[in-house]
């Protein structure tokens, strides 16, 4: 009797529809019992009995890494972030050409002497001395973010964490930086926000994710091999 092969992928939007493509490239179709908007379906395969489960892309790399599923389809960018127990669990099996972006750092466009992180730092610097509070940032990325402004030396930057629509929070006077992903940044433009020019943290994609404990099985690898 074959073993179940437990599958998360993205639960809604593009990188839902570009995972379901990859599935549909090798003629494998996923049957709901309860209609599209079910978030359990079902592969049937002549050598593979497939699960899939459809989460949130941070879900889905907890779910793979405590093997809830033993593989799922998620952001680099959201890898990286999780907790170094989290990331010890997980293999990147390959990186996918959909889903790409960026992290960086922004700033209002009106702050017209902040350019670099270095700017950053000396304006953070002065904003502790003047108003006995560090810069904030908001981001949803704090380990990334974390480690990227410890990496630059940057002191007196208090990390704020964001749930929501991070670009916002500059203009409601929430932080005065935002560390977030975007793609072509029209959003962060739209709401008077300025990449700064050595923001760059990480590029991203989605990738394919398997569990190390998963990947010790033979069917698993035989399946990542069948859709890669």
């Amino acid at each position: 009797m074959k073993k179940e092969i437990i599958i998360s992928l993205p639960s809604k939007g593009r990188l839902r529809s570009e995972s379901l493509n990859i599935f549909k490239k090798k003629r494998l179709n996923i049957k709901f019992e309860k209609g599209d908007r079910d978030l359990i379906g079902r592969i049937k395969h002549s050598k593979f009995d497939i699960v899939c489960i459809f989460q949130h892309a941070r879900e889905s790399i907890t779910s793979t890494a405590n093997n809830t599923s033993d593989i799922s389809i998620s952001g680099i960018d959201l890898l990286l972030n999780s907790d170094t127990e989290i990331q010890k669990k997980i293999d990147i099996y390959k990186k996918l050409n959909f889903g790409h972006a960026s992290l960086g750092i922004f700033c209002m466009n009106s702050w017209i002497d902040c350019q670099t992180m270095l700017d950053v730092s000396e304006i953070a610097t002065d904003m502790l001395k003047k108003y006995k509070q560090p810069m904030k940032c908001s981001t949803k990325y704090r380990r990334l973010v974390e480690n990227f402004l410890n990496e630059k030396n940057i002191k007196n930057v208090e990390l704020i964490d964001s749930i929501g629509a991070t670009e916002v929070m500059p203009r409601i006077s929430q932080s005065s930086l935002v560390a977030d992903i975007f793609s072509s940044g029209a959003t962060a433009k739209a709401n008077g926000l300025r990449l700064l020019k050595d923001g760059y943290i990480l590029k991203s994609s989605a990738a394919i994710l398997v569990s190390k404990k998963s990947y010790k099985r033979k069917d698993v690898q035989k399946f990542l091999k069948f859709i890669s």
